[in-house]
């Protein structure tokens, strides 16, 4: 089996000469990270074993999202955090989606765009529960934006 490490470590240097004007830092970071994760060069934990006390030095994961080896455990325990913090009442999940032909304007304009898109998207779930008839009151939210589907395409929308 092919790590992610091992083709980050050989392809970097190329993909950024090419892509590495249009990252941003935190693209970058996730990049490092996947780079060293479950590798030697990551920080080690010791494992024990409980019956015979073996100990272990365990390369440690890097807990990005984007990182195949992380992602199932790391988004667990993140839906886990966010269940346990729910409050109890009817709840509704709504998801706004940027149309096709705006995705290179955002690409190109992150910061900024992805800002617009948390606001709009707040605006008009507090306008439509402030004037719908049978909501008549005030929202709460917590709104995640996913900047790519599950797919890898570049696919920004907000939960």
């Amino acid at each position: 089996m092919i790590l992610l490490s091992s083709i980050i470590t050989d392809f970097q240097a190329e993909y950024l000469d090419q892509y590495g004007g249009s990252i941003l830092p935190s693209q970058q970071q996730a990049l490092e990270a996947m780079k060293t994760c479950r590798t030697s060069a990551s920080p080690m934990m010791l494992a024990q074993c409980e019956s015979c006390d073996h100990n272990e030095l365990v390369p440690h994961s890097c807990g990005h999202r984007p990182c195949p080896h992380c992602q199932h455990h790391e988004g667990q325990q993140g839906i886990e955090r966010q269940l346990a913090r729910q409050v109890p009442t009817t709840d509704f999940l709504i998801t706004f989606t940027l149309p096709t032909a705006l995705r290179p304007l955002v690409w190109a304009n992150q910061r900024t765009l992805y800002d617009a898109m948390i606001r709009s998207s707040w605006e008009t779930v507090s306008t439509l529960t402030k004037n719908d008839p049978q909501l008549q009151g005030e929202a709460g939210a917590i709104a995640v934006l996913h900047t790519h589907a599950r797919s890898g395409d570049f696919h920004p929308h907000v939960h």
